[in-house]
């Protein structure tokens, strides 16, 4: 005989109670028209058998999940994972659970995990977006759920937008280079299709210009052809030649990598080569080496802000849209080191 497969449902209990579906319902949600005695016996049995509640019926039912879906690129990164603990943090004192889905940098999966979400009814979502991916945008929008994006906005898409000033990022690691005498750079793209990528490099190499710093003194590793990247040995043969004395890292994620490279192969940081990333990810991880890093100028109010605006927007869908960007500074640290 075939042994049942399905889950655990309210009419399993109710049959084993011998009582009606109803009165599981009733009882599970501790209505004081039951007994105690026949609530108590309800909810061991319910217990006993293993029995989860179905969020998605109840949230057909309330017209509420009280689920927030985080929809990521790269997970792996500490900026996103410390973020999102923040995130998740705020939203459980609010009363929300989150769901969290990775896209791997794909904007077709991004899509999928944005149907994901809709089909799951959640309140709301939080999502960094590619800033060619639309589509994506425009299916939550028309579904009519509260969006947030974070790092970056999506042209054409009007919805609120919380990210740090990329372009000040930039500019503040070039004064920090320049000042200290380097005279030539290195400077590592983010991805193609992330928005804050050109306004990073964009805000370093005006500032270098208005130095007289020329492009013949400013490499530019693509971020193609650094991402794919891990393992130091091939690292080190995409840096050559080193006739740079300054880097600057689209992020911190990918500066440890460089940093471990040329610490592997001879070179000392910051003896030899000072280094610059972006996203202050030494704030929540003293552990790592310290890399000077350009970061939100208050810690805590990027997650803040988000969480903020998400359920401003839940509460009330009609608000005016805000995109806000918030202030960065330089955290200087021993990767940096004056040259002159």
């Amino acid at each position: 005989m075939k042994k049942n497969q399905n889950r655990v449902t309210i009419k399993d209990i109710a049959l084993k109670c011998n009582v009606t579906a109803n009165t599981v319902s009733r009882a599970l949600r501790d209505d004081r028209k039951i007994s105690e005695a026949t609530i108590q016996k309800i909810k061991k049995t319910a217990q006993e058998m293993g029995y989860v509640r179905n969020n998605m019926a109840s949230a057909m039912r309330s017209g509420s999940s009280h689920l927030i879906s985080i929809i990521v690129d790269d997970l792996p990164n500490p900026h996103y994972s410390t973020l999102i603990d923040k995130i998740d943090s705020l939203l459980k004192k609010n009363g929300y659970d989150i769901m969290i889905l990775c896209s791997h940098g794909k904007i077709e999966e991004s899509l999928k995990m944005a149907n994901l979400s809709i089909s799951n009814l959640v309140n709301g979502i939080i999502y960094f977006p590619d800033s060619n991916d639309r589509n994506v945008s425009e299916r939550i929008k028309k579904n009519h759920i509260p969006l947030v994006l974070v790092d970056r906005a999506v042209s054409g898409i009007e919805t609120d937008v919380v990210r740090v000033d990329d372009y000040q990022g930039g500019v503040l690691a070039a004064e920090c280079m320049y000042m200290a005498g380097h005279r030539k750079f290195l400077y590592i793209c983010g991805p193609e299709g992330n928005g804050a990528q050109p306004l990073r490099q964009q805000g370093f190499l005006d500032t270098l210009s208005e130095y007289g710093i020329g492009p013949s003194e400013i490499r530019i590793i693509r971020g193609d052809q650094i991402y794919p990247m891990r393992d130091s040995a091939e690292l080190f043969k995409l840096l050559q030649p080193i006739r740079y004395t300054g880097i600057f890292s689209f992020n911190d994620q990918i500066a440890y990598y460089v940093m471990n490279a040329l610490l592997a192969y001879g070179y000392r940081v910051p003896d030899d080569i000072s280094m610059i990333g972006f996203d202050h990810i030494r704030c929540g991880m003293p552990y790592l080496r310290p890399l000077s890093s350009v970061g939100c100028e208050n810690a805590g109010e990027l997650a803040e802000r988000i969480v903020e605006l998400l359920l401003r927007r839940i509460d009330n869908p009609e608000y005016e849209f805000v995109s806000e960007i918030l202030p960065v500074m330089l955290y200087e640290a021993e990767s940096t080191v004056k040259k002159i």
